[in-house]
């Protein structure tokens, strides 16, 4: 059993990197929001009287091991259908308590600040991690693929049985059937997902163009700038974003209690918590290489002496 601190965000800046912040319900009301839905593993919030800053904690069983792309998973939980959340039929989804939660807490804002269909997810990882064919990562409990927020031909917020292809016009068929990005709710579920007081986002793969959409649509929702940037930021092109033309690719950074069985890799945002790995490893490769020169200098200097005991 381990302890993990999440920070307060309610009406309290981030860091300036550019992860949102807006007033919003607070931490407590939202975790336990996702919390009923982890199963077993116990999730206790602060109660109405605790003071604004002040950390909330949760129970944590999973265990995050290794890279996304060469990692398990450990009690790993699965993620459950509520009234915001729908399994997409043939996933698996088992992922980390706090990628699953951040799932389960995102939607259900969505759905506060813009009620419609249910939030469509698929793949996250198997129960004990490992290779998930056809991904080359969802290995470690830290990806997990969902749907974007879809509209009908009319316009209407709708909930589809699957991903749908999304060309350049942002709309695609299935069945027979058209459906167009929602790009308000999916811009919303993006920066909720920023904003989760618990996980930390690493990065959201989603095809160019349609990125350009949600974040018009951001734009004229009039949010902050600190809101939009951190979506732009979350969401820049990257190798495999063009791929994601039906869903948004999410993965979360290593738990900190995790760490370092769970191995990060770039990119590092401002809202990392801790020193990222590649300053560790630079500031280890330094201390290797002071190393080497003194044992240099040692030498030499040892040379020098043999030398001069030998011209004596």
């Amino acid at each position: 059993m381990r302890t993990t601190s999440a920070h307060s965000t309610a009406s309290t800046s981030r860091s300036s990197g550019g992860a949102p912040h807006r007033a919003r319900a607070s931490p407590a009301l939202l975790l336990l929001a996702g919390a009923a839905w982890l199963g077993p593993a116990p999730v206790t919030a602060q109660g109405p009287a605790a003071e604004e800053g002040d950390a909330a904690e949760h129970d944590s069983r999973s265990r995050s091991i290794g890279r996304t792309d060469q990692g398990r998973l450990e009690h790993g939980v699965r993620l459950r259908e509520t009234p915001h959340v729908v399994r997409m039929s043939g996933g698996t989804t088992f992922g980390t308590e706090e990628l699953v939660g951040l799932i389960h807490r995102a939607a259900a804002r969505v759905h506060e600040e813009s009620p419609g269909p249910r939030l469509l997810v698929g793949d996250l990882s198997r129960r004990g991690g490992g290779r998930l064919r056809p991904h080359s990562s969802h290995r470690n409990g830290r990806d997990a693929d969902l749907g974007f927020y879809l509209t009908d031909e009319d316009g209407e917020p709708t909930e589809p049985a699957r991903f749908v292809e999304l060309d350049h016009s942002a709309c695609g068929r299935d069945r027979g059937t058209a459906y167009c990005i929602d790009g308000e709710r999916t811009f919303r579920l993006i920066a909720a997902m920023l904003d989760d007081p618990i996980t930390r986002v690493q990065l959201i793969l989603v095809a160019p163009d349609l990125r350009e959409q949600i974040l018009a649509a951001g734009r004229r929702l009039d949010v902050s700038d600190d809101v939009l940037g951190g979506v732009r930021t979350v969401t820049e092109a990257r190798g495999g974003s063009e791929a994601h033309r039906s869903h948004l690719h999410v993965r979360i950074y290593c738990p900190v209690d995790d760490r370092p069985r769970c191995r990060d890799t770039p990119p590092f945002h401002a809202w990392y918590e801790g020193e990222p790995p590649t300053a560790r490893r630079a500031r280890a490769r330094r201390r290797r290489a002071i190393r080497r020169r003194r044992r240099a200098i040692r030498r030499r200097r040892a040379r020098q002496r043999r030398e001069q005991r030998r011209g004596r």
